[in-house]
């Protein structure tokens, strides 16, 4: 069993390299990646011979790069880069976690007042390098009770929910333009080439209505290498999907949970939501590099 796409304290997961190493080891996962946003930097901490040897199964370099499709903000998995050249490329490349988060809480906080909902604004601190800007601010929204028509408006069960349903969706009056900050998928995806690795698609069908866009403007001319066909909100028959098409294409497959520890608390890694994921290790072997 296998785990490629998982976050930690270098991105916006809540478990060190250390303990991401120490969990995977202990559910006996046979290879994991650790993809955090728009950086390699947790890797230097593999350079430790001790570090490394947490954990005993492979380990295939990884990130994921954000990016737009039309508007949609969206993801790029870098696997088998050269997470030095990496380093060295994406500070000047690709903005941090911290900056796009900024961007968009001063953006949904502005939107949200134009729409005549109440918020306090000296109530709305959070660590904009480890917290998500997005549930910092609805909390506070949702804590006035004039607010409650939100709910409707939007159909809101989560903040995780609501980013991709509204945040990166350009149908939904709750959009957040990002293009001014993220690079184009052309441009991400030979980042990733330069640095000797291969660009896959994460969760696409995570885009909701944007999904099949997102899906023809990556494959377009062949654009990207893989796919990421096993996730943890993937249904059965989405997987089979895109492993026929796949299959039929003649791109790569990758799968993972999209961990991030306590930050989504329903996703397990390796196992996804509810053991609905179990990855083998043989949709690797075409592609896979290790360190």
């Amino acid at each position: 069993m296998i785990d490629l796409h998982m976050h930690t304290t270098y991105s916006d997961g809540t478990c060190s390299v250390k303990e991401i190493l120490k969990e995977a080891e202990e559910k006996k996962l046979e290879c994991i990646s650790i993809t955090d946003h728009d950086t390699c930097l947790g890797y230097k901490e593999l350079e430790d011979t001790k570090v490394r040897n947490i954990f005993h199964g492979k380990i295939i370099p990884g990130c994921e790069l954000k990016s737009i499709v039309d508007g949609t903000t969206i993801e790029i998995l870098g696997y088998n880069v050269d997470t030095k050249i990496m380093n060295e490329v994406l500070p000047t490349f690709s903005p941090t976690y911290e900056a796009i988060n900024r961007h968009e809480s001063k953006k949904l906080y502005d939107l949200f007042i134009s729409r005549g909902y109440v918020l306090d604004k000296e109530a709305i601190k959070f660590n904009v390098e480890r917290e998500s800007g997005e549930i910092a601010i609805i909390k506070e929204l949702l804590s006035h009770n004039e607010n409650q028509r939100f709910l409707e408006e939007t159909n809101y069960t989560d903040a995780h929910e609501f980013y991709r349903v509204h945040m990166s969706n350009p149908n939904s009056p709750y959009f957040i333009d990002n293009s001014e900050l993220v690079p184009k998928p052309k441009d991400v995806v030979e980042v990733i080439h330069k640095a000797g690795g291969l660009a896959f698609i994460p969760h696409v069908f995570v885009y909701g209505e944007n999904s099949n866009k997102v899906l023809n403007a990556l494959t377009k001319d062949h654009l990207v290498d893989g796919i990421e066909c096993y996730y943890s909100k993937f249904t059965a028959e989405q997987t089979d999907f895109l492993l026929d098409f796949c299959k039929n294409n003649n791109y790569y497959v990758s799968g993972g949970s999209d961990y991030h520890g306590t930050y989504k608390p329903g996703i397990c890694m390796g196992r996804g939501i509810n053991n609905n994921l179990e990855i083998p290790i043989e949709i690797i072997q075409p592609w896979a590099q290790f360190i």
